[in-house]
């Protein structure tokens, strides 16, 4: 169950009379190609660049971070899923925006970490109800850039996945290999795994040395 603010709730409830401005935000973390250090670049669905406070994706606290407007920003719906499928999510933003040539064409987006968050707006004042929330948490699979033709619009298509579902479906061989087992602490049992495969010794018994 969602847990939201009594901020947000008011605005439910005055929604009927007042309406309401749903934005969404996109904040995506790269890395220099030349120096592998990260580097973010934040996007929303409002006109402005703005700086506004994010929880961290990690520990929860809001961070101030810019977010770039006018960016053409899309997000396709959020799937709500209670399995272990792997959840896809696709960005789309402007492909003449210059903040976004810079972030797919300057810098290393092979498994950026991409966090979405949803605020809404007051109508009339135009400011956030409440602090943005984490809807989905991923990184980035694929970034293909759709080259138009002439006279029309062109986009950068962001595809992610979702972080936490693919950690747990993620396979890691060195935890099986033999050569893996020697790096982790000298273990060489798997040496003799078909050997003790074959052996059938029963419940309190001894077994005699052939």
């Amino acid at each position: 169950m969602k847990n939201s603010s009594a901020e947000m709730v008011a605005a439910l409830v005055a929604a009927r009379d007042q309406g309401l401005a749903p934005r969404q935000f996109l904040l995506v973390q790269a890395k220099e190609r030349s120096t592998g250090l990260p580097f973010e670049r934040g996007f929303w669905s409002g006109d402005e660049v703005i700086t506004i406070a994010v929880p961290d994706r990690n520990t929860g606290v809001l961070v101030n971070k810019d977010f770039f407007g006018a960016m053409n920003l899309n997000i396709s719906p959020i799937p709500r899923v209670s399995d272990l499928t792997i959840q896809t999510v696709t960005g789309d933003l402007s492909q003449i925006a210059m903040a976004v040539q810079q972030i797919a064409r300057q810098y290393d987006l092979r498994l950026a970490k991409a966090d979405i968050y949803e605020v809404t707006l007051d109508p009339s004042t135009r400011l956030p109800v409440s602090s943005p929330e984490i809807v989905f948490l991923g990184e980035v699979n694929g970034n293909p850039i759709d080259t138009p033709a002439v006279g029309d619009d062109g986009k950068i298509s962001l595809e992610l996945n979702s972080d936490a579902i693919s950690m747990l479906t993620r396979t890691n061989p060195s935890k099986s290999s033999y050569e893996g087992q020697k790096r982790r602490g000298g273990d060489e049992m798997g040496l003799y795994s078909s050997t003790l495969s074959s052996w059938n010794v029963p419940w309190g018994q001894k077994r005699e040395n052939s």
